[in-house]
This record gives structure tokens, sequence and C-alpha cells, in this order.
């Protein structure tokens, strides 16, 4: 019995990975077309308490390589406690006419926390396209002008890769962790389902955006982002989640296990309304868990033929996608993020028991 469904775990994670591998090719051949003019576009920047960032964020989409002209920021401050909101209206004063400064206020509607600070920033953008980041992330140069050549290219929406920015074991785990997910939510998406998409590397057209009512017109969750692509996705509109060095986001990564504990409880959360796919991929990695927890009380050999299907299979999507990616040196890292994935995917159950997500010190309740 314990040896069928050793079988049946393996192949069922095998099947699946095949699966993402022939996705991932489907991605890697989207349509990317330099168009004969570049649209007006809008940078929406949502950021509540991020002194320590804000500046760095605002000062790489100021020197993106796109024509400055038709490239609007709009910089949103949520209510914040600290020198954000300080540090944007300077920028603003440095740099006239580039960034739009915009403060948050209360309303009764479906949007809150940072849906809410983005929503109302959408009030004042005013580009044809519009690119989503946070105040934690670092936008190399042709990250704009690469994510609007994937728009001509015929794209409606869009997702694309972030990166943490390794420089210790902790943050390489991190890395390699975020490059995982992203690399299923891009293979399923090639194969024509959504799964997810990072928010703080979004972008959509305004007409896909009012064509659902924004994130007013989307029910509330903790992952507001993915919420909002799913309701643009499941309208027509044409998603894209390309796998690019160009337009690779850089993103700061958790300090403390803590945060990370929050930040796994806020996607765990948000990951109990995702699509029917996005529970087989939950149900395929539950199952090798299991398969891994059981395996020694058949024999070490079981064990092993286990571990060495999953890695096979994790290391089959991910070393193209951090090729292409420029990171195929923290491969050396690999065996680390497969013991920091068992970990974290053994707590997640526990985390998944509280209710209340706590996100820049506000509560809600999913």
């Amino acid at each position: 019995m314990i040896e069928t469904f050793l079988i049946v775990s393996c192949a069922v994670y095998i099947l699946q990975y095949s699966l993402s591998f022939i996705g991932l090719r489907r991605s890697h051949r989207l349509p990317r077309r330099v168009p004969d003019r570049y649209p007006a576009i809008s940078v929406v920047v949502a950021s509540r308490n991020e002194e320590q960032n804000i500046e760095r964020c605002l000062g790489r989409l100021l020197a993106q390589d796109y024509p400055a002209e038709s490239m609007q920021i709009v910089a949103v401050d949520d209510e914040s406690d600290d020198q954000t909101l300080a540090i944007i209206e300077r920028m603003a004063r440095e740099h006239p006419g580039r960034i739009t400064v915009v403060r948050t206020h209360p309303e009764q509607t479906h949007a809150r926390g940072k849906a809410r600070a983005i929503a109302q920033g959408m009030d004042h953008a005013t580009g044809e396209i519009i690119l989503l980041t946070d105040a934690d992330c670092a936008a190399p140069a042709p990250w704009a002008r690469g994510v609007v050549e994937y728009f001509a290219g015929g794209a409606d929406l869009f997702g694309g890769f972030t990166l943490i920015e390794a420089h210790d074991y902790f943050s390489a785990a991190q890395q390699l962790d975020w490059v995982h997910l992203q690399t299923l939510g891009s293979a399923t998406l090639g194969m024509g389902h959504a799964v997810g998409v990072i928010g703080n590397n979004f972008a959509f057209r305004r007409a896909a955006y009012d064509a659902v009512g924004g994130y007013r017109g989307v029910p509330f969750t903790v992952t507001e982002d993915f919420a909002l692509f799913l309701a643009m996705w499941q309208k027509g509109f044409r998603a894209v989640f390309p796998c690019d060095r160009d337009i690779r986001m850089f993103s700061r990564p958790c300090d403390t296990l803590a945060e990370v504990l929050r930040q796994k409880q806020r996607w765990a959360r948000g990951g109990t309304e995702n699509t029917v796919p996005g529970y087989l991929i939950f149900v395929s990695a539950l199952l090798m868990l299991i398969a891994f927890t059981i395996a020694p009380w058949i024999s070490s050999t079981a064990w092993c033929v286990v571990w060495g299907i999953k890695f096979a299979c994790d290391l089959l999507v991910m070393a193209p996608n951090m090729a292409r990616l420029g990171i195929a040196g923290q491969l050396r890292y690999f065996i680390l993020f497969e013991f920091y994935f068992i970990a974290q995917a053994l707590v997640t159950p526990i985390l998944l028991m509280n209710k209340t997500v706590v996100w820049k010190g506000r509560a809600y309740r999913s």
C-alpha cells in the first residue's frame, strides 16, 4: 500500500513538471516587438513606511531607458508614519513633471490596504499601459521598455519575474524559492491556465483594468494583484508571463525568519482562492511531501529515490529559467533551497490556521 502511494506520488510529480517544462518552452516563445511609437505609460508605486527603500525605487524608475515625456511615475503614500512622503515630495520637486504624488484617503469600496493605494494612484494615472512595482524594488534600466515591447507583441496583461537580492545563504534560499514559484506560474500560463503573478512586476492595459472595474471592482483578497490579474484574464484579455533578463525586477529579501513566515502566511491565505490548476499544483507538492516523509519507513533506497525524483524535476524547470535570468551561478544553492522548500511546506498548513494577515502594521481577515 505504501509502495503504491510512493509510486503514484512520484508519477504525479513527474507528470506535473513534464507539463511545466512544455509550458515554459511556450512562454519562452512569446512575441516581443519594438513598437513604431512607444506609448504613454504610468508606473504606479504604492508605499507605506518605506523610507529606507523609496528613494532607490524612484531613482531607478527615473533612470529608465524609456522616453521621459511618455512615462509618468505615480508615487502613492499610504498613510506612512515615517519620512516616506517627505522623500517622495522632495524627489518630485527635484524632477519636475516626472513624479505625480498621491496621498491616500478613506473610501468605502472593496479596495483595502495596498489595493486601495493603487486604486487611488490609478485615479491619477494617464498612461494607456500601467506598470506596477513595489517601493522595495529596483528596476533595471531596460525594464519599462521591455515590458511595453510585449504589449506591442499583442499582450494585454503582463507578469514578469522578480529576483530576491541574494547576499547570504538565507536570502539565496528565498531567491530560489521565488524563482521556483514564478517558474511554475510562467509554465502554467504557457499551458493556457493562470495560477499567479508577482504584483511587483505586473502590467496591464488601462482598458483591461477599466473593463473589470479595477481594484474597486474586485472582491478583497490579501493577494490583490492576482485577483485583479485573474479578473482581467477571465474577461478574455491576453496574458504573458515571460522569463526575460531585460525585465527582471529586483526586490529586498526578508531579513528574519519571522518576516518570511508572515509572507508565507499571506501567500498561503491568498492561495486558498486560487484556480483549479493552482490547487492541482498544491496537491502534487503535498503528495510529494508525504512521500518524502513516509519513504524512510520502506527503506533508505526508497527515500533516496523520492529525493532524486524531486531534485531532478525541480532542476528540469528551474535551471533553464535561471540561465535566462542570468543567475545560473545561484544553482550552487540548489540543495539548500530543497531543504528550505521542505521546511516551509511543513509549516504552511499551520500558518493557514490563522485567518488574520498582518501587513505593514495593518490586520486583514481573509
